[in-house]
């Protein structure tokens, strides 16, 4: 049951304690258990009180689950185990060597990679960018010479938020996306230090 993320009993009375701590559910179940949530009513009217109740709840776990997953990646960066990389350009040939097991990116990276091209030698490169770097890069194009041909006629062939672009190489890859809010030390740290880009490995590549 890998993609059940938790379960909340709840009730008015006090039976939903019982129901949790004795061997109605499976064990496996069992562990999956969340909360256990007082409500009013039943029937309906319960299903719609716990349905308010249920965003704080899962906040919650993710928040517990944004910081499991990163001090996973920095045990490894702490024990140079070599199964933890950082920064755009290193997570990116991890990907596209199948090593990365999961993917760690910011919710507040606001990167756009930008890829220029020269349409007269196929000369190309890509860049970082903020959102707001983009139109200035474009205009001064047509006055920049191409570092391999010198001509003037570079190009931008593609941009795509830098969230996106990663997370479809990963989907392709078949490595698992999540992303990291601010609202923890950890998630913080992931922005500030990391560049906001990160994974765990599946393997150490060569």
């Amino acid at each position: 049951m890998p993609d059940l993320k938790g379960i909340i009993i709840a009730g008015p009375g006090p039976t939903k304690y019982d129901f949790a701590e004795r061997d109605y559910l499976d064990y496996r179940l069992k562990q999956k258990i969340i909360a256990i949530l007082d409500t009013a009513y039943t029937e309906e009217f319960g299903v719609r009180e716990v349905v308010e109740k249920a965003p704080e709840v899962m906040a919650k776990v993710r928040y517990i689950e944004e910081k499991r997953l990163m001090q996973k990646f920095l045990y490894h960066i702490g024990h140079d185990t070599g199964l933890a990389v950082y920064g755009e350009r290193e997570v990116r040939r991890c990907l596209k060597m199948g090593a990365v097991d999961v993917l760690l990116l910011s919710e507040g990276l606001d990167l756009v990679r930008v890829v220029i091209k020269c349409s007269n030698c196929g000369y190309e490169e890509a860049k970082l960018l903020k959102d707001h770097e983009v139109a200035k890069l474009e205009g001064s194009l047509p006055y920049r010479p191409c570092p391999k041909c010198g001509q003037t006629t570079l190009r931008v062939e593609s941009q795509e938020e830098l969230v996106e672009d990663l997370a479809r190489l990963a989907e392709e890859m078949g490595t698992r996306v999540e992303v990291i809010s601010l609202a923890t030390e950890e998630g913080q740290m992931l922005k500030e230090t990391f560049g906001g880009v990160a994974g765990i490995l599946r393997f150490v590549p060569s």
